[in-house]
């Protein structure tokens, strides 16, 4: 038999005739099969474009309901799956593509699939020419961006998803195990200055840099810029654990490079030796992310592990926590919504009101928020909690909603709800069982949903303008950073935080970056909206200096239940009138 690659000094020869002669049939189709098995998750297609033919993965067909595995004019039909509104972006980049403009396709739009969902999808494709440069073959790639995955797409390594999983499978084991987490710190204004691709490169080398290291276990990444590490315990468990973290923290420190320009980051840590079984997967990794916290509370750039003395004081935190988690479970048993108005800063007339969710104990007390949210955040419950606070919201708005039409509800989004892969579809629901307008709901992104993807983010304010759904940026002010998701983001409105206006009167260089702020919101189009406004004075001199749309504070009101909010708008408005 002729051979089919050829080794000599300098080169590799490839007889690739001889190498499809080697395929029963001569036929590429096996390939292609073998190929989409591989990619588990992806959908590829190949376009022999001589003859405009392409060929689909199985999987392709059945996911987008499409004719067949091979589709004639396949950019056609494909074009016909695309939302309306960002059809013409994708036409645009077709149109250069076969004006031999471009070579490659690379996109995320949103995507009808055969259950008549819109999903959002990427695509990377390029083009294969012949030897005499004429165009042979276009491949590609689509990846479901909203399909919740066991592999983390940035870093490649096991998602957050099946950390809970594992550990425990651990607890099954009934071996004791090592649970450790690592967290970057300054890593949000890496992002800035330097973009969200850097960002991401730099979590790769991150991950790579862990799994060349680590010598036992499973790595994970967790939530943002947090990597997780779970090992069976030995005797040199220990010392093996706080010397990768003391590496990573060297690497972080002194070997980060961006366009030649050196750049340190911080690196804290928490550990957790787990001995005892009895334990669920949720309160050890509750245990590892407190020690986690106490490590950032205290800027001590360390690994600390998880002892009897932090036990002791989380214990009482811990066990309140396990209480309203279960209480959640419990249809939301204990939680109850209370509003704070916004009011329209050109005549102060009542636009809307701030869903806030609540929660009192059994001893009548409230619970602060952030004594629970940040922690509930963390867990697969807070999606039912998540669900609640928008159904309550609707249910509540729609008694303002009968006598005022453009009155909106606005209700703040969390991360785990953007990462789950039914929201949107569970989100039209909630509205179409509360018989609720879209155009009443304004969703505020809270701080942690800009950890995202940027793009699929911006995919997913897309698929909410388009349902009539209006979005926010929350706290906003916290920097250049801000502008630039201002600039990236197609939301409605920003709201300034309160921290950003305190003694603003006196303080030129907030001055001047608030100027620039509602300035280019302005110009874009964006409404703005300032939270804290506590006096008259504070409301007289933003109105007077700034480009503001709305306001919101305590001088107005602070939150209060549906009934109160109902009975104080009446009277403001009389009082207004």
């Amino acid at each position: 038999m002729k051979p089919v690659i050829v080794f000599d000094k300098n080169e590799v020869n490839i007889d690739y005739g001889a190498a499809l002669q080697s395929i029963p049939g001569n036929s590429l189709e096996q390939l292609f099969d073998v190929l989409s098995e591989c990619i588990e998750g992806r959908f590829m297609f190949v376009e022999y474009i001589p003859e405009g033919v392409s060929r689909w993965s199985r999987e392709a067909v059945d996911y987008f309901g499409l004719p067949g595995t091979h589709i004639k004019d396949g950019a056609r039909v494909w074009g016909e799956l695309i939302m309306p509104e960002e059809k013409s972006a994708y036409l645009d980049q077709i149109r250069d593509l076969e004006a031999g403009k471009a070579d490659e396709l690379n996109y995320l739009t949103r995507v009808r699939n055969a259950d008549d969902i819109y999903q959002t999808m990427g695509c990377r494709a390029k083009l294969i020419k012949s030897k005499d440069g004429a165009p042979l073959f276009f491949v590609g790639v689509i990846q479901n961006y909203e399909k919740l995955d066991t592999i983390d797409p940035v870093t490649g390594l096991f998602s957050r998803n099946n950390l809970i999983v594992t550990i425990e499978h651990y607890l099954r084991d009934n071996k004791p195990f090592v649970v450790s987490e690592f967290g970057i710190r300054n890593f949000f204004s890496f992002n800035t200055d330097f973009g969200y691709d850097e960002g991401n490169r730099l979590l790769k080398k991150v991950a790579n840099w862990l799994e060349d290291k680590k010598r036992r276990g499973v790595l994970f990444r967790a939530e943002g810029t947090k990597f997780v590490h779970v090992v069976v315990e030995e005797e040199h468990t220990t010392g093996e654990i706080h010397e990768m973290f003391d590496g990573l923290k060297r690497f972080l420190k002194n070997d980060v490079n961006v366009n030649g320009m050196h750049v340190g980051l911080d690196l804290c840590g928490g550990a957790m030796h787990v001995s005892d079984m009895t334990l669920d997967a949720s309160t050890v990794y509750n245990s590892v992310q407190y020690a986690l916290s106490q490590a950032k509370a205290e800027n001590r750039m360390e690994l600390l592990v998880y002892n009897e003395e932090m036990q002791n004081k989380s214990r009482a935190q811990l066990a309140s926590l396990n209480r309203i988690r279960k209480n959640v479970a419990n249809g939301c048993n204990g939680f109850f919504m209370v509003y704070q108005p916004i009011v329209s800063a050109e005549d102060e007339t009542v636009v809307g009101m701030e869903a806030l969710i609540r929660y009192r104990d059994e001893n009548g007390s409230i619970v602060p928020p952030n004594d629970f949210i940040p922690w509930l955040e963390k867990d697969t419950v807070f999606y039912e909690l998540g669900s609640f606070i928008l159904k309550s919201a609707m249910d509540d708005a729609k008694r303002i909603i009968d006598t005022h039409p453009d009155f909106i509800v606005n209700v703040n989004l969390a991360y785990p709800q953007l990462q789950r892969e039914d929201f949107k579809t569970d989100l039209k629901q909630l509205i179409e069982d509360a018989e609720y307008d879209a155009k009443n709901l304004k969703l505020e992104l809270t701080e942690r949903c800009r950890l995202l993807d940027m793009d699929s983010l911006r995919n997913d304010m897309v698929y909410f303008k388009s349902s009539g759904i209006q979005t926010a940026l929350d706290d906003f002010g916290t920097g250049y950073s801000a502008l630039g998701l201002l600039i990236n983001l197609p939301v409605d409105q920003i709201k300034i935080d309160k921290s950003f206006i305190d003694d603003i009167e006196d303080d030129v260089p907030r001055q001047c970056l608030l100027e620039a702020i509602t300035d280019c919101a302005s110009k874009l189009g964006v409404y703005c909206c300032v939270e804290g406004i506590e006096t008259a004075e504070m409301k007289d001199y933003i109105k007077d200096n700034y480009k503001v749309t709305s306001f919101q504070g305590y001088y107005y009101s602070r939150p209060v239940e549906i009934d109160d909010f109902v009975d104080w708008m009446m009277e403001y408005e009389e009082k207004l009138a």
